[in-house]
C-alpha cells in the first residue's frame, strides 16, 4: 500500500482522537494500541473551538504549546508553567489561570 503525503503540519493527539480515529486500523497491534492510548488518555472534545479559545486570549502562545495544552489538560498553574517553560514566556499567574478556565470548561 502506498501512501501521498498531503499536508506535513503537527497535529495534536486531541486532533487525532477527533479527526482521524475512523482512518486508524484497527487490524493491526499499533492501531490498536494507538486508539486505546487515545481513548483512555485524551479527555477534551472539540479542539478547534478550545484552540480559538485560548488562542483569542491573546497571549503570544505559539500555536504548538497551545496544542500540547489541550493534549495535557493541565490542572494547576504549575504544571501548565511546566508546559510552557522552553517558550520562557512571562505569562503572569492570572493569565495562566485564564487558560485553565478555558481547559476546565471543556473537561
Amino acid at each position: 500500500m502506498e501512501y501521498e503525503i498531503i499536508d506535513e503540519k503537527p497535529i495534536s493527539e486531541t486532533e487525532l482522537k477527533e479527526k482521524y480515529s475512523d482512518y486508524i486500523d484497527n487490524g493491526y497491534e499499533s492501531g490498536k494500541k494507538l486508539l486505546d492510548h487515545l481513548k483512555k488518555n485524551i479527555k477534551i472534545n472539540n479542539f478547534q473551538e478550545i484552540f480559538s479559545e485560548i488562542e483569542g486570549l491573546n497571549l503570544g502562545i505559539r500555536d504548538d504549546y497551545i496544542r500540547m495544552l489541550i493534549d495535557v489538560a493541565p490542572t494547576s498553574v504549575d504544571q501548565a508553567r511546566a508546559i510552557l517553560a522552553p517558550l520562557k514566556s512571562t505569562l503572569k499567574e492570572e493569565e495562566i489561570k485564564s487558560i485553565l478556565a478555558v481547559i476546565k470548561k471543556h473537561l
